[in-house]
């Protein structure tokens, strides 16, 4: 059963603050078999409803990742890090929200392919946003519509490759519209990058219009990959160097 969790330790200049991450790459009959260890009863109900494949497994990739990464994340300070007991529901702008039997403010950002479940958990005073989405050239031209001008411009500064680098550049702000819990409501040309640095594998980018967060962001598996934190943050890039699995592509192939 293939899945990665990671523990994060944010530094601040006024201190640390933890968060947890989870990969899954986990066909259908593997995760409706396991489904009643990780599903909480109300989400056991609303599974029961859907009648698509291809439905059932996105939902159950994306759960099985947040209950994941929300059991690394409370493994050392919560009493009841049981998944079941745990509920993950949309709120009104059909944002993850993550409802704890004991309260507390924890939140998450979900996202998911066809193939893989992407998961975080974070205090809800240290916002975060994810997503990966599958290098698909037939897209590119789709993903370009939504890049103005001056930020094509850019593009051969995140990649070489302008099918890598469109897709890198789609998932940095589709993760900075679930920090804003936006999501494709406000147009994407507000989310303008800039300030585009390598650190070896990494890319790192700063927003135009919303300097106070930045994106990390990569390539592995022939997905792009993006984590979005406030900008002074500082997050340790092994651990995000660890989610490169070797054999991913072939998992997902």
């Amino acid at each position: 059963m293939p899945i990665t969790v990671e523990k994060i330790v944010l530094q601040r200049a006024n201190g640390q603050f933890p968060a947890a991450i989870a990969i899954v790459s986990q066909t259908l009959s593997e995760l409706k078999d396991n489904r009643y260890s990780f599903l909480h009863p109300n989400e056991l109900n609303f599974f029961a409803a859907f009648k698509f494949e291809r439905a059932q497994h996105s939902y159950l990739l994306g759960r099985f990742a947040a209950k994941s990464a929300w059991s690394a994340f409370a493994e050392n300070f919560a009493e009841n890090n049981v998944m079941t007991a745990v509920e993950v529901t949309a709120g009104i702008f059909q944002q993850p929200v993550l409802y704890l039997p004991d309260g507390g403010n924890v939140q998450l950002s979900i996202a998911h392919t066809e193939k893989i479940g992407m998961a975080i958990v974070y205090p809800e005073g240290h916002p975060m946003g994810i997503d990966v989405e599958l290098i698909n050239p037939e897209q590119s031209e789709t993903i370009r519509e939504v890049v103005g001008l001056r930020e094509q411009g850019k593009l051969h500064l995140i990649h070489s490759d302008v099918h890598k680098s469109l897709t890198l550049l789609w998932t940095i702000k589709e993760a900075l519209s679930k920090v804003l819990k936006t999501g494709l409501m406000t147009p994407f040309e507000l989310f303008e990058v800039e300030n585009i640095q390598h650190l070896e594998d990494i890319v790192i980018c700063d927003f135009i219009n919303f300097p106070q967060y930045k994106s990390l962001s990569w390539l592995a598996g022939g997905y792009a990959w993006s984590i979005v934190l406030p900008r002074k943050s500082k997050m340790d890039l092994a651990v995000i160097r660890k989610l490169y699995w070797p054999d991913l592509a072939a998992q997902v192939s």
